[in-house]
């Protein structure tokens, strides 16, 4: 599964190839279709200053512990981790429009018509919670 972020929205998405034979589906390859080592993961919060995190509309470093998170209110989340992890998220300018790429696939339309529908194919998408992440995401620091 990998998750996508934008300013609006947070999912977890997977998709994966049902195989007749074994009855069962088989990996899951959201991040080969999402192409995910070309996207920007979720900010490392340890790695910003006290400008940037204004900037995100979190306090300064002195009040996060390198293993809070903040909440876009400015409540702090103690445990939860500064994110920069591969299973934290990937940061892209629109969600919706990768939930549609990925139908799209599946569907063998759009982008995808010449390839045809792909019945075997199963996208599943969960929305998680937005706020559990900084406000403002995008653009990425570089």
């Amino acid at each position: 599964m990998v998750k996508l972020i934008d300013n609006n929205k947070a999912v977890e998405i997977s998709i994966n190839e049902w195989d007749d034979e074994s009855k069962q589906y088989g990996y899951d390859w959201a991040s080969n279709f999402f192409e995910v080592g070309s996207l920007r993961q979720v900010p490392n919060l340890s790695d910003y200053t006290d400008a940037d995190l204004a900037e995100l509309g979190l306090p300064p470093r002195a009040v996060i512990q390198l293993d809070d998170v903040v909440e876009p209110s400015g409540r702090i989340i103690d445990g939860i981790g500064t994110f920069g992890c591969d299973d934290d998220g990937y940061l892209v300018d629109d969600v919706d429009y990768c939930i549609e790429q990925a139908n799209d696939m599946v569907a063998g339309i759009g982008d995808f018509a010449v390839d045809g529908p792909q019945p075997n194919q199963v996208v599943d998408v969960t929305e998680l919670d937005r706020s559990a992440y900084p406000a403002t995401l995008w653009p990425p620091k570089m």
